[in-house]
């Protein structure tokens, strides 16, 4: 059995490694994004703009039917006024049949006078009815206008998320040829075939867990994307890999240098899970189909319901839970045992990152 715990384990996966990514001398693509922000700020000036002259015109019309409104106030009182004048006019006529002295000029001054007020006032409220009609027909325009800018805006908002998604989706398909070592402790029990077959599978773990940690690290929207890993399957893959370099060194040591081609070939709405978007942006047209002879790598978490345990996994002690390791996909021996409880036994099929908790129960020949 191979004595090392966790914290050997995880000293030993933090070293030196060497990337190079493929990437031809190409000329960097537009970025989308940056040229829909572009617009998006353009797009936000013409509402912020338009917005402010309609609110402008908005309360001109009010203030033309409040002066309306004054006007027909001004009118009702200048057509009393009116009538008064009329009543007065027509009374003192009267008085002009029984004496024909009288004199009827103050009074026809003063009913002309109500009566021109009156013609006035009314002229005035239909150059104010006119102005609040051709305002309003301004205004609907100008709301049409409006909302026609807010709907082109919200259409570049949802075109921003779609190239965010695209450009995620990009920079998730990056392969990178991972140079990197690793020195793991062999049993005497072990032959020297065995001890090149663990050393080369660790070695490939810790290249395959530094390209998962540099891909997050260089994407565009990393911070974001590293709060929503939980549950997205990038599906690393290794399509390729050589040993520079291996052999003893002192007494049960075993030193394991490898350059790994890895690429991940995420699954279909990773990069919508990542950027917590609707994952109906990564569905249009989705043609995302992974080559089956390609070994694919997930992250696993084993944890227990007991400390000091012991954790093997293919033959491969871990330490003691709980540990976080990647193994490639497919069906693995993993046991579980602590001096006192029943060990646990079981092939396990793993198929993507995934959480295997297991429950030791005493064993009832140390209890009686």
């Amino acid at each position: 059995m191979i004595k090392h715990r966790i914290p050997a384990l995880l000293l030993a996966l933090s070293p030196i490694w060497v990337t190079t990514s493929v990437q031809a001398n190409e000329v960097k693509p537009v970025d989308q994004v940056a040229s829909i922000d572009k617009k998006l700020t353009n797009k936000q000036s013409d509402i912020d703009a338009l917005s402010s002259e309609y609110n402008q015109q908005a309360s001109q019309l009010q203030q033309q039917k409040n002066e309306l409104a004054k006007l027909k106030r001004e009118g009702e009182e200048l057509q009393t006024k009116k009538n008064r004048a009329k009543s007065a006019l027509d009374k003192q006529y009267q008085i002009l049949l029984e004496d024909p002295d009288t004199d009827l000029v103050s009074f026809q001054k003063a009913y002309q006078k109500a009566w021109d007020a009156v013609k006035s006032n009314q002229s005035a409220q239909l150059d104010k009815q006119q102005a609040i009609t051709e305002n309003e027909m301004a205004l609907s325009r100008k709301k049409q206008k409006l909302a026609r800018v807010k709907t082109e805006f919200s259409n570049l908002q949802e075109s921003r998320i779609d190239a965010r998604v695209k450009r995620l989706e990009a920079e998730l398909r990056e392969s990178s040829a991972i140079e990197t070592s690793y020195k793991t402790n062999c049993s005497t029990t072990m032959t020297l075939g065995e001890c090149a077959s663990q050393g080369k599978h660790l070695t490939k773990q810790k290249a395959v867990k530094t390209f998962r940690s540099q891909l997050l690290n260089q994407l565009t929207e990393s911070s974001l994307a590293k709060q929503y890993t939980k549950g997205v399957e990038l599906n690393i893959t290794v399509q390729d890999s050589q040993v520079i370099r291996s052999g003893f060194e002192g007494s049960n040591d075993y030193f394991t240098q490898i350059r790994a081609q890895i690429q991940a070939k995420p699954e279909t709405v990773a990069a919508c899970k990542l950027l917590n978007v609707s994952t109906r942006y990564c569905l249009k047209g989705s043609t995302n189909k992974q080559k089956r002879h390609d070994k694919q790598w997930a992250t696993v978490t084993v944890r227990s319901d007991q400390y000091a345990d012991s954790v093997t996994i293919n033959g491969i002690n871990y330490g003691s839970t709980p540990i976080e390791i990647v193994l490639p996909v497919g069906r693995h021996q993993v046991t579980v045992a602590k001096k006192g409880f029943e060990t646990y036994n079981r092939v396990i099929t793993i198929n993507g990152n995934d959480t295997v908790w297991v429950k030791l129960h005493p064993n009832k020949k140390s209890e009686s």
